[in-house]
């Protein structure tokens, strides 16, 4: 249930903060975008390697394996099984619910959309039994711009 709370606050940040935006966002969705020419895959596995690697600067630290929601709006994409030396699993939400009580349990909501030249991720991250820092201070915004080959994503901007 708080996931859902969590999520559907993420939604409403993310939806009350897109003035910024000049194009109408379009969700991350297919394999590979038509219009962008990106790999939906490729774009995930890289804005979760940019996320463990602004998460590592911050203390040295970061779980060893992490648990990815497929929640409604996540593709249907297959990610590696490690990404920047941390397992990853992609997990239903009822697979989250029988894991939540392990002691390093680390859970991912990514939620990405793509604009006119950029690509952003919204990722959300709950604790053991799916808690979360009233703060945010683990949840991260990727802002990332497709680079000239159309292809390869560079990191533009990370915000709390």
């Amino acid at each position: 249930m708080r996931a859902l709370l969590s999520s559907s606050i993420a939604l409403f940040v993310l939806a009350c903060s897109a003035s910024h935006r000049d194009a109408a966002p379009t969700a991350v969705g297919a394999s590979v975008d038509p219009e962008l020419g990106l790999d939906t895959g490729e774009a995930y596995r890289t804005a979760i390697a940019s996320y463990i690697q602004v998460l590592g600067k911050r203390d040295g630290s970061f779980p060893d394996t992490i648990h990815i929601g497929r929640h409604g709006e996540f593709p249907d994409i297959e990610l590696p099984a490690v990404i920047e030396r941390t397992s990853v699993r992609i997990v239903s939400p009822a697979e989250a619910e029988a894991l939540k009580a392990g002691a390093r349990f680390t859970y991912l909501n990514i939620f990405g959309w793509s604009t006119a030249g950029q690509v952003e991720f919204y990722v959300v991250n709950f604790k053991q039994g799916m808690r979360h820092w009233p703060d945010g201070r683990d949840d991260r915004h990727l802002r990332f711009a497709i680079g000239a080959d159309q292809r390869e994503l560079v990191l533009d901007s990370v915000w709390q």
